[in-house]
């Protein structure tokens, strides 16, 4: 078989390692049948084979190494997904991980930069094929398929305790609520995103394997209306872990809410409740661990409150939920002692300081509840009997209790939660159901709560095994394969033995239902039924216990502990305390236990009035107790649970735990594995190996294998080339089919045919080679034979040479003989002439020093001269320095006063400014506030826009102090020409008088002096100026803020108003007519009013077309343009302000067009011919079968739709006469969107990150610097904003492999972060056998040098797509119009008016 042939020489396989589960290894011969032994490159050598079929599992080629998804691997097996994990999640800090339709989320124990809103926005409306591995993928798919097919959708998280299941479930919800609210977070969002810190305290408690672990199971149903936004939600509850509320095993804590209590017992509303350190209560101290690092139960509490109030929940039933937390933990100190002859009756001391608090808490008879703790009741032959209960048992008594008031607790809360999240706004059309349910459980003590666990996700197990196999049938369905059908495990056995009729919770309902029912007798019951006779295959009897039994599950075999399965089941509290309870004078507790609403996941069959999640016992045994056992409503939940799940489409979503130390990014295997094969990845891994788990188009195959192919190499006849040539290939028909659009191939098929190719490829390089080493032979014989002659030509030379240098010897033997004579005869000339020097130096000597003395005396006369003159000079310097100082104290003094002014009217100024802004942001804030409540007065929208008039003012005062710093300016640079005058004028006096040197001295030293002073003056009024104008441009933006949010929520307030407006229609059509006589009236009154002078009414005319200019921005098409071309002098604050609504609603509206079409055009777009098609990836991952297809060919959008639809907004612009820099400013948040958006994707998608794809996008990118360009708009820094696509394109095509390319790489890069770069790198990936992959040396090399880079750049990874830069619209004065050129729009409906 064509499988035997990969184990050829140099194959990779896996073998088994107890440490860690499998290592790798290297063939070192071939494989052939009938070897006993394997010799692999090991530390033993050897591996027993003993038949094919025990031939140790092979590796996947290195292409395939940290592959996104799992069934792309060409081997699937454990080991290759096993190692595929590993690699992603140490090598490339990856920790998601597609496997087909399943998400593996591995926890990294670490805060990681991925959940932000950018990212949020970087997967909102894309296929999930495309992008990395994400939760939010994930969510973006579930989201997409529900609006597109408008079917409900279910997302199942599920894993072990502190696998990141809550984690998951939170960021899930948080995408729906940004994707699918409005562009403000209206209420709705809130309150869902508001319910999970609620349930966190009051459900989540920290275990050894968790400090958050889920103690409940809950579905979560969010509503969504028809156009996607959220109307509503609903929550759902399984099986609450009561029993951890009466004890906590070692290094555990009991629910985070009662130590949030006691951590807030200083505060004065708390006071009351008497609470302590949690050391001192019973049901807080037992796990002996109080806190928990890196978490303030303190401000947990807080954030709980706020939630509540969020959902509605008033401060005073708050504090009634807390009083009864608080008398649970005075409950559990209750002393029970015991008394009596046989010392076993209980009772308690009736000075029980924690029992009278308890008592006053819940406003109960405190005696009556100690007798009642103590004592039972029954009937006995129709009399009944009070009979007191021994010390365990009150105990027991106590703890039920204490038990079933936080059940009902938790139950009142998960109602008020769905109360408060229910929708408002009609039935929801559609909905996404968010699982987050407790995963495999199995500890070294398993009781109740893990058999309900595990038998929870025996049924989830099954239905995710028969959607895949689903999935896999329309696969082949819709590729018209023809098939066998795939045998997969169902667990259907199992299940039947806890469910079906004289199964577990049959038999254990049955006794619970006995007088004398234990569980020890309930046990027995098991054996002879399921062990004796016809032995069931899943259930086992422990083979040193008789009170256990095994249940061999689909993940694994556990061992049940039956101590304490009665009690569990049956869950009750004794009627009389119950009544005592209900006598309580505390409105919020008679609330909970009276009229509280049965969850629907308990809901009883007939009209049964009972107790959520336990039952209640009276002297008389009910006969239908049996319907309240916690096993019998968790079966009929989990049906429901079932039945939705089987009506929506599910997404899942496999949580794994890395490790029990809780240490980041440490990897454990053998815990990894013991996940995979609980959580079912492997069982999907199997099912999709036993079909055909590798597909190709035609298209990818044909591009991957075309060398293998025979007869006409073209692209249109793929498929006829494949299903001609793949028989010849593969000679075993069965492990290929031919489909409709795609081929498929058994597992390792693809392996083989990669071996093939890679043969190909090497015989077709050994032929080059034989041609190449050819040419070079004879090449290097064409070198000899030159060189041969070349040697004889030189050396007949240097003969040559050889005798003309002997030549030369002889000559220049005569020539030095002359020569020596020569110097005889010149060396007693020389004699002569040196004592002939010698006599005239001495002589000449005597001369000069007879000179030197009259000069030396000579020289001391004129320095007696120097130093007088000297004496003089000083003494009128002196007199010239105490000028000089009175005039620097005269300036210096001015210089200070001025400074002192300019301080004070800036303090006036910028910080009223600030204070009058905050105050508006509080006054925005109330106003929204009001608006989400149906109520917005029309006053105290005036009340805002009288804010912003004086927050107006203040910018015109901020404007007046620039005035004065420029007067001021003027005034220093007048007197400084002044100075310089004076100064002109004694050089003046200079030239005049040439003996005053000491004047000169001083006048160009005076002259230094002012050039200083001026100098400074001057560099302190630009400091001042640039510091006041940085908080102008500051103030500026804030207010451009704040003028969005009054704008949108005047938007809102009009809606408001328009809603209220239609149940009014009647009256309204009723008063149209008089309206528009009274407009029709006072118009004319006003242009009279004009006509005659008066300014009043003529501005009440310019308010109202004010007012219709908004309006009419309010209602404009998107498609379309307003041009704002009017002006009113009286009101330019309030164009102004219109001026900032209509640019940012005009980019708006431009960036809502180019959202869809950035990163199709600017990534995903081939203009350049054949780049891509020359080098294709070996890739077969297969496409969602929700993802949509993407549009190719002509439809798909290019750079030409993107520039485009900038040149249209270029022309509109133009048109409308905007100056330079608005349309520079405009250009620049565009250019900045682009940008961003297209880096964004670029770090979340492995396909777009190769040298090719970046050659591509460089090109766009010129493309468009090439047009911002020509337009003119490189001046505003529109093509600045392009650098980081820029830098991270140049990323893609530099080298990567030396440390010089890691540190050209770091100084190239600075305008990308640290955490960009190495996402690049760890995304990069070859498309052909000429690249190769970015080692994981070369990335720690990397990281290391961007340690030491201080550039400012904040560590994010994804840019802020919503970040908008403020505007400044310079004031440029209006041309001068006549009435006849004015053009007054349709709109101010004002037509009726007449030209005077």
């Amino acid at each position: 078989m064509a499988s035997l042939e990969l184990y050829s020489k140099g194959a990779s396989v896996w073998i088994p390692d107890p440490d860690a589960v499998w290592v790798s290894a290297l063939l070192l011969q071939d494989y052939s049948p009938g070897k006993k032994h394997l010799p692999l490159q090991l530390t033993n050598g050897k591996y027993p084979v003993g038949s094919p079929s025990d031939l140790p599992p092979l590796g996947n080629p290195d292409i395939l190494e940290g592959e996104n998804d799992l069934t792309a691997l060409s081997f699937l097996h454990e080991p290759a997904v096993l190692h595929n994990l590993r690699v992603r999640f140490l090598d490339y800090n990856s920790i998601y991980t597609y496997c087909g339709i399943v998400l593996v989320a591995i926890n990294p124990y670490d805060q990681l930069p991925i959940y932000g809103e950018e990212v949020i926005d970087a997967y909102s409306g894309q296929d999930m094929a495309d992008m990395e591995p994400h939760i939010f993928s994930v969510a973006e798919e579930a989201y997409r398929t529900m609006t597109r097919e408008e079917k409900n959708q279910s997302i199942i998280i599920s894993g072990e305790s502190g696998s990141g299941k809550t984690v998951s479930a939170k960021f899930t919800m948080r995408y729906f609520a940004v994707v699918g609210g409005a562009a403000q977070q209206t209420s709705v969002e809130e309150r869902v995103l508001a319910s999970n810190p609620i349930m966190e305290s009051i459900g989540n408690a920290k275990t050894t394997r968790n400090d958050n672990s889920s103690r409940f199971g809950k579905y979560i149903e969010i509503g969504f209306g028809r156009k996607g936004d959220i109307i509503g939600a609903n929550m759902r509850t399984y099986l609450l872990e009561k029993s951890r509320v009466v004890f906590q095993a070692s290094a555990e804590r009991n629910y985070h809410i009662f130590y949030q209590l006691c951590a807030s017992r200083e505060l004065p509303e708390m006071r009351s409740f008497k609470l302590d350190a949690p050391e001192h209560f019973r049901y807080t101290n037992q796990g002996g661990d109080m806190q928990i690092s890196g978490t303030d139960d303190l401000s947990d509490l807080e954030r709980t409150r706020n939630a509540f109030t969020v959902l509605g929940v008033q401060p005073d039933q708050q504090m009634e939920l807390f009083r009864i937390l608080a008398a649970v933990l005075h409950l559990g100190n209750v002393n029970i002692q015991i008394s009596g002859r046989s010392s076993d009756k209980g009772y308690i001391d009736a000075g029980d300081r924690s029992l009278a608090i308890f008592s006053k808490l819940l406003g109960v008879d405190g005696p009556q509840m100690a007798h009642w703790l103590c004592h039972r009741r029954l009937a006995v032959g129709g009399e009944m009997l009070i009979k007191p209960m021994s010390g365990q048992q009150a105990v027991g008594a106590r703890d039920a209790l204490a038990k079933h008031i936080y059940g009902q607790l938790f139950t009142w809360t998960v109602q008020r939660l769905n109360s408060a999240l229910r929708s408002q706004r009609g039935k929801a059309r559609s909905f996404i159901g968010v699982l987050d349910i407790y995963g495999f459980e199995t500890f070294d003590r398993n009781s109740f709560e893990q058999f309900c666990i595990n038998y929870a996700n025996e049924k989830l197990q099954q239905q995710f095994n028969r959607h895949v196999f689903h999935l896999e049938q329309e696969e082949y369905i819709r590729e018209e394969l023809v098939w066998s059908r795939i045998e997969f495990s169902d667990n259907q056995q199992c299940i039947n033995l806890i469910e079906a009729q004289l199964g577990l919770f049959d038999l254990l309902d049955e006794e619970c239902r006995m007088p004398k029912g234990s569980d020890e007798s309930w046990v027995r019951k098991l054996y002879d039924q399921h062990l004796t006779g016809k032995p069931h295959p899943h259930f086992r009897k422990p083979r040193m216990s008789n009170s256990a039994f095994i249940v061999l599950h689909f993940a694994d075999t556990v061992q049940y502990e039956c101590d304490g399965f009665l009690d569990k089941n049956r869950d009750t509290v004794f009627e009389e305390l119950i009544n005592i309870l209900k006598a309580s004078q505390v409105d919020m507790l008679y609330f909970t236990f009276l009229k509280f609403l049965v969850a629907e996941l308990f809901q009883q069959q007939g009209n049964v009035s009972s107790v959520a999640n336990g039952s209640v016992r009276s002297g008389k045994r009910a006969t239908r107790e049996h319907k309240l056992t916690v096993g019998f409503q968790f079966r009929q939940s989990l049906q429901m649970l079932m039945d939705t799940l089987n009506s929506t489409t599910p997404h899942y979503v496999r949580c794994i735990k890395p490790n029990d130390l809780k240490e980041p990014f440490l990897f454990d295997p053998g815990r990894t594995v013991q996940q995979l094969r609980a959580c079912g990845v492997l069982e999907t891994i199997r099912i999709s190996a036993a079909g055909f788990p590798s597909r190709w188009t035609y298209e990818e195959f044909f591009s991957r294998y075309r060398l293998l192919l025979r007869g006409p190499q073209s692209l249109d006849q793929a498929q006829a080339s494949c299903r001609q040539a793949l028989p010849e290939l593969i000679p075993d028909p069965d492990q290929f089919c031919f489909g409709k659009t795609k081929v498929f191939f058994r597992a390792g098929q693809v392996a083989f045919l990669e071996r093939l190719r890679a043969e190909k490829l090497r015989v077709a390089a050994m032929i080059i080679q034989s041609r190449v080493r050819g040419w070079l032979a004879r090449t290097r014989y064409t070198r000899i034979c030159w060189a041969t002659v070349t040697i004889q030509r030189y050396w007949r030379g240097a003969l040559a040479r050889r005798l003309a240098l002997t030549l030369r010897y002889s000559k220049a033997a005569l020539v030095i003989q002359k020569t020596y004579r020569m110097v005889v005869v010149r060396q007693l000339f020389l004699m002569i002439r040196q004592a002939t020097i010698t006599i005239q130096a001495f002589t000449r000597g005597t001369l000069e020093r007879r000179r030197y003395r009259l000069l030396v005396a000579e020289r001391a006369a004129v320095l007696l001269q120097a130093r007088v003159r000297g004496w003089l000079a000083r003494r009128a310097y002196r007199r010239v320095r105490a000028a000089v100082v009175f005039m620097q104290c005269c300036v210096r003094r001015r210089a200070a006063r001025r400074e002192l002014l300019k301080l004070k009217t800036e303090a006036r100024s910028v910080e009223k400014y600030r204070e009058l802004n905050k105050g508006m942001e509080v006054k925005l804030m109330q106003l929204q506030l009001r608006a989400d409540q149906g109520v917005a007065p029309k006053c105290l929208c005036q009340k805002m826009i009288d804010k912003v008039v004086l927050v107006c003012v203040q910018a015109r005062e901020g404007a007046a102090l620039r005035e004065t710093l420029q007067a001021e300016r003027e005034a220093t640079s007048a007197e400084l020409q002044a100075l310089k005058a004076v100064i002109q004028k004694l050089e003046s006096q200079k030239h005049e008088k040439p003996h005053l040197s000491s004047i000169c001295v001083f006048s160009r030293f005076l002259f230094f002096l002012v050039c200083v002073c001026a100098e400074c003056v001057n560099q302190a009024v630009s400091q001042a100026s640039a510091a006041l104008g940085a908080a102008l441009d500051e103030e500026r933006r804030k207010y451009q803020g704040l003028l969005r949010d009054f704008t949108r929520l005047e938007q809102r307030y009009d809606n408001l108003r328009e809603m209220s407006l239609l149940t009014e229609v009647d009256t309204h059509n009723h008063t149209t007519t008089q309206t528009l006589t009274h407009t029709h009236t006072h118009t004319h009154l006003q242009t009279k009013a004009d006509c005659s002078g008066d300014q009043t009414h003529a501005r009440s005319l310019c308010s109202a077309a004010v007012t219709a200019l908004k309006a009419a921005l309010k209602t404009i098409d998107s498609d379309e343009l307003a041009p704002l071309t009017t002006d009113v002098s009286d009101l330019i604050r309030a164009l102004s302000d219109l001026c900032i609504q209509a640019y940012q609603q005009l980019l708006s509206i431009t960036e809502k067009h180019l959202q869809n079409i950035i990163v199709p055009a600017l990534l995903e777009s081939e203009i350049i011919p054949g780049l891509s098609g020359s080098a294709v990836k070996l890739v077969t991952s297969r496409k969602r079968a929700g993802s949509d297809p993407r549009a190719v060919g002509g439809d798909a959008p290019t750079m030409a739709s993107v520039l485009r639809k900038l040149g249209a907004l270029h022309t509109a612009l133009s048109r409308q006469d905007l100056p330079p820099t608005q349309m520079e400013q405009a250009f620049h948040q565009l250019t900045y969107l682009i940008s961003s958006s297209a880096l964004n994707s670029l770090l979340l998608r492995k396909d777009m990150c190769c040298w090719s794809r970046g050659m591509q996008i460089r090109y766009n990118v010129s493309l468009l610097e090439e047009w911002l360009r020509s337009r003119g708009l490189q001046a505003g820094g529109a093509v600045a904003t392009l650098e980081p696509l820029i830098q991270a394109v140049q990323l893609l095509q530099a080298g990567k492999k030396t440390e010089g390319d890691a540190q050209a790489l770091v100084q190239t890069c600075t305008a990308l972060s640290g955490q960009q770069i190495v996402k690049i790198l760890t995304l990069y990936t070859p498309h052909s056998d000429l690249d190769e992959r970015v080692t994981v040396n070369f990335i720690r090399t990397v990281q290391g040098l961007l340690k030491g880079r201080s550039d400012g750049h904040p560590q994010h990874l994804l840019m802020d797509v919503r970040r908008v830069f403020p505007v400044t619209f310079p004031y440029s004065p209006p041309s001068v119009l006549h009435a006849e050129q004015l053009v007054i729009p349709d709109s101010l409906k004002i037509s009726f008016l007449r030209r005077v």
